[in-house]
């Protein structure tokens, strides 16, 4: 009876897309991107425990991203041909041992290249999540799992961010992501020990960057300028618009656990609308919010363009994956998806640096419309290409 019992159980998990391993994979990914995702208390700590200026906030975020964005592009090389385990494990211990040594150094230089390696091990760590859901049977519904556990992470976190921030500044958010780490060594029993492909068999069947792959991986980057520029700044616009530290974190944290309705879009609609169509609605969604955050916004404004980002973002991420999934017929190109993402979170901000200041985030606002609408155009000629070439 028990037996019958798991098999049912198993059957049912297979089918819904969020096996085992995807469970693992996806609480793994909160733990690699967990200093993005929490890029706005970290901002925060900078500015009220370390005194960083708005160009520092730029090139903290830009360290931090590209320390990404080189994960993203070593992992083809070494994704499918080493232990799974030993790879989390290495990342998890290189991310405690990079955020302990951040907070032991708090000079910017310092800072900036200490959270550059935890960009580093975080992004590397992403990349093998995101290669283990796309081995499963529907990375479809595996990356919408993943991009929701991100999303309860993601609500947890910020509403402890200026909690944290009270009780011990920057080194207790720091403390945070050192604690998750730890706690991510319980989950490397549940990923498998290798990918579908090994060492032993051929990976260079099909090349990994064809024409439409490297179409939706620039997608990919541009999308991420967007992100990284709103992340970076979302904090101190809400900040300039007089709003206090607790309501900004609130309205992060509410809009963010709104986002699971992106979420449930995309993991009941499928790939029925395919993948342009979905990436588009979300990119006039981030045209809303542009004009909703300009000027001065009051709290509700604040609020509501922090909700219609947060469930633009959910919906055009998990397409995204499905997007590039789409047209790579090597599988490998997931992987290197962070490091696109990340390329454009590191650019992002160090424009962004150079066209604010503390008073004036206008630039800021422009590039995040200009650069979503470019990812859609990149991703509609990926996917026109992809079709046929197919």
């Amino acid at each position: 009876m028990l037996a019958q019992f798991r098999m049912r159980v198993a059957r049912s998990l297979a089918e819904s897309g969020v096996t085992a391993p995807v469970w693992a994979a996806a609480l793994l990914s909160c733990i690699g991107l967990g200093t993005f995702l929490l890029l706005p208390t970290l901002v925060e700590a900078a500015v009220i425990d370390l005194k960083f200026s708005e160009w520092q906030l730029g090139i903290l975020s830009a360290g931090l991203s590209g320390g990404t964005m080189v994960a993203g592009l070593c992992a083809p090389g070494w994704i499918r041909t080493v232990s799974w385990r030993a790879a989390a494990s290495a990342c998890l211990v290189g991310l405690i041992l990079a955020n302990g040594g951040a907070m032991l150094a708090h000079a910017f230089v310092e800072f900036c290249v200490l959270q550059c390696l935890v960009g580093f091990f975080g992004g590397s760590l992403y990349s093998l999540a995101l290669t283990v859901i796309s081995d499963e049977q529907r990375p479809d519904r595996g990356f919408a799992f993943a991009v929701g556990a991100q999303t309860l992470y993601q609500v947890l976190a910020l509403v402890a961010g200026p909690r944290l921030i009270s009780a011990g500044g920057m080194n207790a958010v720091l403390l945070l992501f050192m604690g998750l780490s730890a706690i991510g060594g319980l989950l490397i029993a549940g990923l498998p020990s290798h990918g579908r492909m090994t060492a032993r068999a051929p990976i260079e069947r099909h090349r990994v960057l064809s024409g439409p792959v490297i179409l939706a991986l620039l997608g990919c980057m541009l999308f991420y300028v967007n992100i990284g520029v709103f992340w970076t700044y979302v904090e101190r616009i809400g900040a300039e618009s007089a709003l206090s530290s607790s309501s900004i974190a609130n309205a992060l944290s509410l809009s963010t656990a709104t986002s699971f309705i992106g979420v449930a879009l995309a993991y009941r609609l499928g790939n029925r609308l395919g993948y342009v169509v979905p990436i588009g609605a979300s990119a006039a969604a981030v045209a809303l919010v542009v004009w909703m955050l300009s000027g001065q916004p009051g709290l509700l404004n604040f609020l509501l363009a922090n909700i219609i980002y947060a469930i633009a973002w959910n919906v055009s991420m998990t397409y995204q994956y499905g997007a590039l999934n789409a047209v790579d017929r090597s599988r490998r190109s997931v992987a290197m998806a962070p490091s696109f993402h990340n390329a454009g979170s590191a650019i992002g901000p160090a424009i962004a640096a150079w066209v604010v200041t503390a008073k004036d985030h206008t630039g800021a606002l422009w590039l995040i419309a200009a650069s979503v609408f470019l990812s859609l155009g990149f991703f509609a000629v990926a996917s026109a290409v992809g079709k046929r070439h197919s």
